[in-house]
């Protein structure tokens, strides 16, 4: 018999990293310990470090870097990271996010750890002059990149120009979150050697929070102008770690900046590896292949929560769901497909079978407990199949590309949806991608209808109003311009009083309810499952996962 027939899944794990079984010998052994051939595989996949739960290689496992003397944190995250520059951060996906903001690299100003208050990073200070129209950020003396440039005025400023003026030698029309991170910026210039100043076209008051977004993060200017197109391959920040080693779809690998001016992080090592499937990256949780598990499925919350060499860490988490379509392509043109797709998906359903009542049911695009909320909404359209066949009875044969992503809960929620639209006579094919084709065909107004999600930069309804409804990418993903949207979505920029804000902003989701853009479907919880040796890990409303305070107990 052979011996892999006999072993653990454990113990199957670990002679799978340690090289001592192959591919077909775990997956014998797998099979005698009762798992399917797609998870089996998916587990080997992931020990081996491919991104997600093919387990693409047949030969020996790939070493990846557990503890070594030192104190290392093996992440894993849903998403594929492409790149490692912050200017392109955000077109193709959290991957990309998730491993670089706050660790890596810093803006002028960052979020309280774990909370969505505003702090100093790179700036010590800012100031608004008295008509608003001009902020002063004060820079950090002493700051170095970890390339060894020191951190002035110029240097930020440099940083910031490549993504904000369009004849910068630098500039690339892929930096798509400059129209967020630099709405109503007329300029940028250093004023000083520790100095920089901002002139605006408007008193809009949220440029320093729009400053702690991941795509204002400050990258070396030396290393950008050094290495060019190669920059994402050298990246240099000022994070509390800083670059080591890059294979893809395998690990990236950050090592403790002993300069960084926030005092060295406790932690020597931060590896993040890529695994799509759920399952599998809560069994390397379990296994001890990795140490934080960034989201878990609600389904294993109880698993994670019973385990007592698991922690789960929950709270409030600033999201929202939906399906997107773009007016501009057939059949979604037609007003009356829109909104049969508004009554014919059963949110609740979506809520019990996925999210296990971990769900707030959508009303508008603005997430509970931010100005602009109102659970009325929900009530503009209920789930009522018999009146979206009513709105589609002179529409035709109605059938789309439907877009949707491959990882995580993507997949299943994209499913459930293509089952209620089937159920009302409309045909959808799934045309499910990796996040970076997915955000790319988006951003090329490919998608007729696309299922996706918004995760708040900053905790100010702004970030999803503007963003979506009234910023350049409104046209290209939605195909949407609502003059009346528009002058709400401004106005509300500069009101001061939450009242009014509050009102402007329920109108502005009442029209683009109306106009039917956007399927709301919800607002989902978040879960990140740890071992019981990490301490200091707080969950961030505004999905950041921020190391610089973590340590891992001995």
């Amino acid at each position: 018999m052979n011996r892999a027939d006999e072993m653990s899944l454990q113990e199957l794990v670990e002679a799978a990293r340690s090289g001592a079984l192959d591919r077909r010998g775990f997956l014998s052994g797998a099979a005698k310990a009762g798992l399917s051939v797609s998870l089996a595989t998916g587990i080997f996949g992931a020990v081996e470090g491919a991104a997600g739960a093919a387990g693409r290689a047949a030969g020996p496992i790939r070493s990846v870097s557990f503890q070594d003397g030192g104190k290392t944190v093996v992440v894993a995250i849903a998403q594929a990271t492409v790149q490692l520059d912050p200017a392109f951060a955000g077109g193709n996906g959290y991957g990309d996010i998730i491993p670089t903001n706050e660790n890596l690299y810093e803006g002028l100003t960052r979020y309280k750890n774990g909370g969505t208050d505003i702090e100093p990073a790179l700036a010590e200070s800012w100031t608004a002059s008295d008509d608003g129209l001009t902020v002063v950020f004060k820079i950090r003396s002493g700051v170095t990149f970890h390339d060894g440039t020191p951190v002035d005025g110029k240097a930020v400023a440099d940083s910031l120009l490549r993504q904000f003026d369009k004849n910068n030698p630098l500039y690339n029309e892929g930096m798509v979150y400059a129209e967020i991170i630099f709405a109503e910026v007329a300029s940028i210039a250093a004023t000083g050697d520790l100095e920089v100043t901002f002139t605006l076209n408007r008193p809009i008051t949220i440029l320093p929070a729009n400053m702690a977004v991941f795509a204002a993060n400050i990258a070396s200017p030396t290393a950008v102008a050094q290495y060019g197109a190669d920059y994402s391959t050298h990246p240099s920040g000022t994070g509390p770690f800083k670059f080591d080693s890059w294979t893809k779809d395998v690990e990236l690998v950050l090592v403790a900046n002993d300069a960084y001016w926030g005092g060295r992080p406790k932690l020597d090592k931060v590896i993040f590896r890529t695994i799509s499937d759920d399952t599998v990256r809560l069994t390397e949780l379990q296994t001890g292949g990795i140490d934080i598990a960034n989201q878990i499925d609600f389904k294993d919350a109880d698993t994670v929560k019973n385990d007592s060499n698991l922690t789960l860490i929950t709270g409030p988490f600033l999201n929202v769901q939906f399906v997107g379509v773009n007016q501009t392509l057939k059949p979604m043109d037609n007003p009356n497909v829109r909104q049969a797709l508004q009554y014919a998906i059963n949110k609740q359903n979506i809520a019990d079978v996925i999210f296990y009542g971990n769900y707030t049911l959508g009303a508008g695009p603005i997430a509970p407990g931010l100005v602009g909320y109102d659970a009325s909404l929900a009530n503009t359209y209920t789930y009522d199949p018999d009146k979206a066949k009513s709105l589609l009875a002179d529409a035709g044969d109605v059938s789309f590309d439907f877009y949707n992503r491959t990882n995580s809960f993507w997949p299943l929620l994209g499913q459930l949806i293509q089952a209620d639209l089937e159920a009302v006579g409309i045909k959808t094919n799934l045309k499910s991608l990796e996040d970076a084709e997915f955000f790319a065909a988006l951003n090329a107004s490919q998608a007729p209808a696309f299922l996706n999600d918004w995760t708040w930069d900053n905790a100010d309804p702004d970030n999803v109003m503007f963003s979506l409804f009234t910023a350049p990418r409104a046209v290209t993903r939605l195909g949407y311009k609502n003059d009346r949207v528009n002058e709400l979505n401004t106005q509300a920029q500069t009101e001061t009083d939450p009242d009014k804000r509050q009102a402007e902003y329920v109108e502005a989701q009442t029209l683009i309810l109306q106009d039917a853009i956007k399927v709301i479907l919800g607002y989902p919880s978040r879960l990140i499952g740890t071992s019981n040796k990490i301490q200091g890990l707080l969950l961030s409303p505004i999905g950041n996962v921020t190391l610089r305070d973590v340590d891992l107990a001995s």
